[in-house]
């Protein structure tokens, strides 16, 4: 299950990088990113691991900025 995982990040940061030409493909990609992370968080806390929820719950608050930033600039 890790592969899927690994490649839906990695589209997700090259969709942020290409959300610098073309916004809304990187609002797509931040919503994304976003909506990854808050699952893996939910997955932590469910898993009752609430100390490893930590580092992807900072994560997903910094792909909140993109998202944000994109929105308001449209």
């Amino acid at each position: 299950m890790l592969l899927p995982l690994g490649l839906v990040k990695i589209a997700g940061a090259l969709g942020l990088l290409a959300g610098i030409a073309y916004r809304p493909l990187g609002i797509a990609a931040a919503t994304g990113v976003v909506l990854y992370f808050l699952g893996a968080v939910m997955t932590h806390v469910r898993g009752g691991d609430k100390k490893g929820s930590a580092t992807p719950a900072a994560i997903m608050l910094l792909a909140v900025a993109p998202l944000v930033l994109g929105v308001a600039t449209v």
